[in-house]
């Protein structure tokens, strides 16, 4: 039988397949290589525009809270103002209600009362005066119910005055009065 030997046959398809297998390990470690690099200059780019983003938010932020702190500026300054004006307002009507008190006083008194003093108490009125008879008194206390910058007037007191018995006024009286809050309109 004839001797055949395959050794050397046997080696070199072993040296070519080690040869293709680092030919093919060689390729597969540099397409590796770019995709690793590939992956990086990508994700690199993508972190440089989220950063950017990133950025140009804060920027929006900072410019909005500093319009958030302008706004506050004004709407703090708006309500001083507002706080002014009704200050003025309530002045102004405080003024023209002393007024109208005083007016509807004169207005409602009755003849055989005379008023000695007026003093205003938070929305009373405390009035202290003299009169010639106690119906005289009824008739300023219903007078005073009837008028319409006046409510729940209440007799506090009524002293005789025994020394000013020759005078006409011998009695003292003391009654009070709520303000009824009155709204002027505004003048055109």
């Amino acid at each position: 039988m004839a001797h055949v030997n395959l050794l050397p046959w046997r080696e070199m398809a072993e040296q070519r397949a080690k040869k293709r297998f680092g030919i093919q390990a060689g390729v597969a470690v540099v397409i590796a290589l770019i995709a690793v690099s590939l992956s990086y200059v990508v994700v690199d780019n993508l972190k440089q525009a989220q950063q950017t983003r990133n950025k140009y938010l804060q920027d929006q932020i900072t410019i909005m809270d500093g319009k958030i702190a302008e706004i506050q500026r004004i709407n703090q300054k708006k309500a001083e103002i507002l706080n002014r004006m009704k200050l003025i307002q309530s002045l102004h009507q405080d003024r023209n209600t002393a007024i109208r008190i005083l007016n509807e006083l004169a207005e409602r008194t009755p003849s055989g009362v005379a008023l000695e003093n007026v003093e205003k108490r938070d929305d009373m009125l405390v009035i202290g005066g003299s009169t010639v008879s106690n119906q005289a008194v009824a008739e300023f206390l219903r007078a005073l119910r009837a008028s319409p910058l006046f409510e729940n007037p209440e007799l506090r007191q009524v002293v005789a005055d025994k020394a000013a018995e020759r005078n006409e006024r011998n009695s003292k009286f003391v009654l009070s009065v709520t303000l009824v809050e009155v709204v002027e309109e505004a003048n055109p």
